[in-house]
Formats: C-alpha cells, sequence, structure tokens
C-alpha cells in the first residue's frame, strides 16, 4: 500500500540512467583514457559506489529493478514476460503519492508505456511527438547534424528538452523527480566526430568497416580479430566520452539554477556491455561483470552521507528504499521491496543477477542458420566479495575467483566445489526467500 505524506518541502530528485554503460570503461572508475571528466569532477561531490552490481544483463528487468526496489525473479518483467505488471508499485507513484511531479525523458521501448513502465509519470516525454512545424525542423535538423558530424544518440535533443523544462519545474511549488535515459553508448557506437578521439591511426574506411552487429557477430556470420575490437573499443570510448559531456551539460544547468545542492542526484547504468569479452558483443545472454558491473554516483542532499568511494557492493534494488529513506519513510518500502537502504552502514553479503531464458527469435529471423543454441539458458548468479558463482538451467556452471581472476577466464567449478556448493546453497536460500517476498 502507497500512503501519502506531508513532510516539509522535499528534496528535487534526478535519475540519470546511462544505457550499456560498464564502469570498466569509465576514468572516475579508473580506466586509463579520459572518458569521463564531468563525472569525476562530480564525484568530488558525491558519493561513488566502487561495487554496483546490476540485477540483470539488459535494459528491461534492470530499469523493473530501480523502479521497484525487487529482484528480476519478483518483479516478472523479463524476456518471457516483456512488461512490469500493474500491480507491482514503483518508485513514481510512492512520490507521487507525496506531491512530487514525475516527468521521463526516455526514448527506449523497453522502458516505456508498451512495457507499463510510464506509470506514475505525469509526462512521459512530453515532447515525444511535436507538430508538424516543430518535426519538420527536426529532421532538418537531424540533416544538419549528420552532415557536419555532430549527430548523435538523442541526447541533444534530450537536453534541449531539459534546459526548456528546468525553469517550469522549478516554477512549481512542488519538488519534482525526473528520469533521464542517455542512450549514446548503445550500439551502435558513433558518437559525434569530435569524440573519436581514441580511434587507432586507420584509414577512416577500415574503421567504418568493422562490424558493429553483435547478433551477426555472436551467430559466427562476422568474423572479428583483436584489431576489430580494439577499434570497437575505441568508438565505444568516445561515445561514453559524448555522453559525459552531455551529462556535465545537464548537471550544470541544474548548479546554475541554485537546484543541485538540494537535489538527490543518482547517475548509474542499467547494465554493461561485452566488447569481444567471453566471445560475446554487446549485452545479454550472460552474466559477467562486463554486463553487471556499472556505475553508481550519487550526490545526497543535506549533507546525509559524507563524501567518498564505498568498496562494499551495492545493487539497483537499494535505489528505491534510499530514495525513501532520504524522503524521511524508511519503513515505506519494506514491504515490498528487496532492497537496502544506503544510507545505514550496512552492506549486503552477497548480490544476485538474473536471466531468464533470453528471446532468440532475432538470431533466427537474422540468420536462420545460426547456431546459438548455447545461449538458450536460464541463468543466475550469486557474487560475493572473493567468489562469483553462475547456476545455468543446462548444468555448465561457473565459479571464478574475482580478486585472482577479475576478468572471469578460468572456470573454478570442478577444482573448488566445496565452494561452488557453499555459494549454490546460499543461492538457493535466497531464491526462497525472494519468493516469500512477493506472495
Amino acid at each position: 500500500m502507497i500512503t501519502t505524506a506531508n513532510n516539509k518541502k522535499q528534496p528535487n530528485i534526478l535519475l540519470i540512467v546511462m544505457d550499456a554503460t560498464r564502469a570498466h570503461n569509465l576514468s572516475c572508475y579508473g580506466y586509463g583514457r579520459p572518458t569521463t571528466p564531468n563525472l569525476e569532477r562530480f564525484a568530488e561531490r558525491a558519493v561513488v559506489y566502487e561495487k554496483a552490481i546490476a540485477t540483470s544483463c539488459w535494459s528491461l528487468p534492470t530499469h523493473a529493478s530501480m523502479f521497484t526496489g525487487l529482484s528480476p525473479s519478483a518483479h516478472g518483467a523479463n524476456d518471457q514476460h516483456h512488461y512490469l505488471d500493474a500491480d507491482v508499485p514503483i518508485i513514481t507513484q510512492y512520490l507521487q503519492a507525496r506531491g512530487y511531479q514525475t516527468v521521463a525523458l526516455c526514448r527506449k521501448h523497453d522502458v516505456s508505456p508498451a512495457t507499463g513502465m510510464d506509470r506514475g509519470f505525469a509526462a512521459f516525454n512530453p515532447n515525444r511527438w511535436p507538430g508538424p512545424l516543430t518535426w519538420a525542423l527536426r529532421k532538418a535538423d537531424n540533416g544538419m547534424a549528420r552532415a557536419f558530424g555532430y549527430r548523435d544518440g538523442g541526447a541533444r535533443h534530450t537536453n534541449r528538452e531539459i534546459r526548456a523544462l528546468l525553469p517550469r519545474l522549478q516554477a512549481e511549488e512542488r519538488p519534482f523527480f525526473l528520469f533521464v535515459s542517455n542512450l549514446e553508448a548503445h550500439l551502435p557506437y558513433r558518437p559525434p566526430r569530435a569524440y573519436n578521439k581514441f580511434l587507432p591511426d586507420l584509414p577512416p574506411e577500415k574503421i567504418a568497416a568493422v562490424n558493429q552487429d553483435n547478433w551477426k557477430y555472436m551467430a559466427g556470420e562476422a568474423e572479428m580479430d583483436e584489431a576489430d575490437f580494439a577499434v570497437l573499443t575505441a568508438l565505444y570510448d568516445g561515445a561514453l566520452a559524448y555522453s559525459d559531456y552531455r551529462i556535465g551539460q545537464i548537471l550544470t544547468w541544474f548548479e546554475q539554477a541554485g537546484l543541485l545542492e538540494d537535489t538527490l542526484v543518482i547517475i548509474t547504468g542499467d547494465h554493461g556491455e561485452n566488447l569481444g569479452d567471453h566471445q560475446l558483443m554487446g549485452h545479454g545472454y550472460c552474466l559477467y561483470d562486463s554486463v553487471l558491473h556499472v556505475p553508481l554516483i550519487i550526490h545526497y542532499p543535506r549533507n546525509l552521507m559524507p563524501l567518498g568511494r564505498v568498496a562494499e557492493q551495492v545493487q539497483h534494488v537499494d535505489l528505491l528504499p534510499t530514495i525513501l529513506a532520504v524522503l524521511g519513510d524508511e519503513t515505506a518500502a519494506a514491504s515490498v521491496a528487496q532492497g537496502n537502504n544506503l544510507l545505514n552502514a550496512a552492506r549486503r553479503d552477497f548480490a544476485i543477477a538474473e536471466q531468464s531464458y533470453p528471446y532468440l527469435d532475432v538470431f533466427q529471423e537474422k540468420f536462420p542458420n545460426a547456431a546459438v543454441s548455447q545461449l538458450n539458458r536460464e541463468l543466475r548468479m550469486i557474487r560475493a566479495e572473493q567468489y562469483k558463482y553462475i547456476w545455468c538451467s543446462d548444468g555448465q556452471h561457473e565459479l571464478y575467483d574475482l580478486q585472482a581472476d577479475p576478468q572471469e577466464r578460468h572456470n573454478l567449478i570442478d577444482k573448488q566445489p566445496a565452494v561452488a556448493q557453499d555459494l549454490a546453497h546460499r543461492l538457493a536460500q535466497w531464491q526462497q526467500t525472494s519468493e516469500l517476498k512477493v506472495t
């Protein structure tokens, strides 16, 4: 049950989700290339969670976990059920009951009215369907952007909307929740020309020829070598740098408007990305850290948390309880959420992630002869501080020592059966608790 609250003026909330962004390639997480200078500066006035682990490997279940505080098996939005059911409360409903304005700027099909993720938003892409004249002007603008090399994945238009929206939100006598989805790091990686600064010295036609179709690669229809993935990684890093630039703009506008200090700002990734890791490309189909370890940087208003870096594991299910705790109601989500309030010192003993049986029809539609049966399996992962266990429905379970082997190259399932058995038992216990939590 969602209750109302008549508290004193509540802080604004800004949630920015960087699509397909893995922590490994961000300079604010120690990456060698300067991909995120704006996030580095922002991190100086925020809390950086060094081990934020996504609850799944693609957008719908991870966003649903952010919005509900529930694991994918609990909220039920996954490959087999591409919808978040209406009986599962989400963050916007809690916030609307507390008088918040709720606005989303998100152009992802996975997070849209089509998947039930628009509930509780008073405005979802308010300028998505402009009038004929505005549409014609935007089309012309996109043509100019393509010609001059500054066309992007939508962040330019989204930021224009944010800049126009902020004065209207600020003029209201109510706090606001603004959800922004940044798609710049999603395949295909095509950052504006000025951000292709990490590319190797190769002819443009060689760079353009590098395959960016993840299904084609995984279907065995495109051969890619180390040099190809070096180009792909450089393009990805350029996309991250551009994403960082656009996020920096948003943060600057908040500061110029006098909003930043009293705004709870959450910047995270919904999932990471494989760049040839584990013979995979893009995301989905696995629960390795390349797709699970994401950035999470939070600016807490009113000095609620000391600045710095947190080494313990956290997850997206922790966001809803934390938001409500910041609003002064630590118990509001206790009956439904599975996450922890990050304002508390206590941290989780382990992280959990899940992948339901994936939707493989795209392979059959594009590549009828593709042999991808090895991807047709359900996965569950439990990640402790040192070891990570991946349960696979086909019986090909995996175990990794994250301290000795952070890239998860050496499966120890046969060498350390006692460790695997212990983690499998803890995963089974969690499943039982999870099922009881939502019945």
